[in-house]
């Protein structure tokens, strides 16, 4: 049999007295220093390269979308917010989105769909806000979805650059 000696706790120690003194003193040191609050939206969040927004279809040059509708991207949201329905193209071996839409409301913004992509077709732009007045309104399709390559730059730019490390240490091997 094991005795456990406890310390006989003071007067002080039973009303909770260093605690509270600790926790005081942690209050007025914090209550002095610079306000940290982001007036929203006069001040508007800060975005990078890194930044992870709303997933938008790279539309190329010459109007069309890079989506081949695959379906990968489809397949890897774990959210379940996105659905493709392809269609025929002029060209023979090729398919298009007739349907390609995505539940705002839904998505995690995770990136998966990002990632999944063999044809570079959709990425994660810098676009944050997130406001409608219906829920059928937050599902956008293909007109809402589309941007063109340049506006996305930045973060294809980040994606080639972070995917390269593997390229790189890939072929050495």
């Amino acid at each position: 049999m094991v005795i456990v000696k406890r310390k006989e706790l003071s007067f002080a120690e039973r009303l909770y007295l260093p605690e509270i003194f600790r926790a005081l003193s942690l209050t007025f040191r914090n209550m002095f220093q610079r306000e940290i609050t982001r007036q929203y939206p006069e001040e508007p969040l800060p975005k990078t390269e890194v930044t992870r927004g709303q997933p938008r279809l790279v539309e190329l040059e010459e109007g069309s979308l890079a989506c081949v509708s695959c379906g990968l991207c489809e397949a890897a949201c774990p959210a379940y917010a996105i659905t493709i329905d392809g269609g025929e193209t002029e060209n023979f071996i090729e398919r298009e989105p007739k349907l390609f839409e995505i539940d705002m409301l839904r998505c995690i913004l995770c990136g998966f769909c990002e990632e999944a992509c063999p044809k570079d077709a959709i990425f994660m732009s810098d676009e944050l806000e997130l406001a409608g007045f219906t829920r059928k309104g937050l599902v956008y399709g293909i007109d809402k979805l589309r941007r063109p390559r340049a506006a996305l730059q930045k973060r294809i730019d980040y994606v080639y650059r972070i995917n390269d490390r593997w390229r790189n240490s890939s072929s050495t091997h």
